[in-house]
């Protein structure tokens, strides 16, 4: 019995070991960056003026700020990981900026591109430099709320719960639909809808009321949304673009160099923010532009 009882201690102990060792080396997603500095509205490209035509990865560089706008991979051979990293080198940054929560992640056991995306990578330089990594993005609390003053609590709930699966789909069609959004119903108590968007059968009915006759299940967000989720999109984007902005200003106000990482079609959008009088000039994936 005593050798039993050993036994188990030493495995108890053991676990917990390993336990503490996840909890301490594993990568956990990175905190939002909250702006504190009161701002009007910054120059952007309106996203309903947005048609995709520019280079990918579409990257804009000054003397304290790298936007990297990418096009979205997992692939950790894609040529844009390299250029991440001169582009990082070139800078020298002391805060990264990255899209999304990215994550949980075991560095050295899991590998950071195939698992989070080219965020992964960025995360990886940041903890290698020792700096300071954030989201820049709203969370989704206070997007859900600002985009509930132009759409009805049904509508932002609805896209709020599928949005994840919606993004997914360019990497690959989950196997279980279902299993892949459980983790995504909880959303639709931002907008008090909880109680009537809680499974599968919910989405179908209510998606049904706005696109009859069509499938949630094979909606990709790589083209256009349908219907009313086009005109959230668009109004979302403008909302995190314009918190893209006050977030990077508010770091460099500090004496920050500020690496962004973020959606091509995001680098875009903000480029005016970071071109001064020359906002309506063309930019190339790669160009060098003036102080902010």
């Amino acid at each position: 019995m005593k050798k039993f009882l050993r036994a188990a201690g030493y495995t108890a102990g053991t676990a917990l070991l390993l336990l503490g060792l996840v909890y301490f080396i594993a990568w956990r997603s990175p905190k939002y960056y909250r702006t504190t500095t009161a701002h009007g509205a910054y120059p952007i490209v309106a996203f309903k003026d947005y048609n995709g035509e520019h280079p990918r990865p579409y990257v804009i560089g000054t003397s304290a700020v790298t936007v990297f706008g990418a096009a979205h991979t997992r692939d950790p051979k894609d040529s844009q990981i390299a250029l991440i990293d001169s582009r990082w080198k070139a800078l020298r940054p002391t805060v990264a900026l990255v899209e999304g929560r990215l994550g949980f992640l075991l560095p050295g056991l899991m590998d950071p591109v195939k698992n989070l995306g080219e965020g992964g990578h960025v995360k990886a330089l940041a903890a290698a430099d020792g700096i300071p990594v954030y989201n820049w993005d709203l969370d989704k609390e206070t997007l859900a709320h600002s985009l509930a003053k132009q759409f009805s609590p049904a509508q932002v709930a609805l896209a709020q719960v599928l949005n994840p699966y919606f993004g997914q789909l360019r990497f690959g069609k989950p196997s279980d639909p279902a299993a892949f959004l459980a983790p995504f119903f909880g959303r639709a108590k931002y907008v008090g809808f909880q109680d009537s968007l809680r499974t599968v059968a919910d989405i179908d009915r209510y998606w049904q009321r706005y696109f009859p006759g069509t499938d949630w299940r094979g909606v990709s967000d790589e083209t256009a949304l349908p219907g009313y989720l086009a005109d959230m999109m668009a109004a979302g984007n403008d909302l995190r673009n314009q918190q893209l902005v006050a977030a990077v200003r508010e770091l460099t106000a500090k004496g920050e160099r500020v690496f962004v990482l973020c959606g091509s079609s995001h680098a875009f959008c903000v480029a005016p923010s970071f071109t001064s009088a020359r906002a309506a000039a063309p930019l190339s994936a790669t160009r060098d532009l003036a102080d902010l």
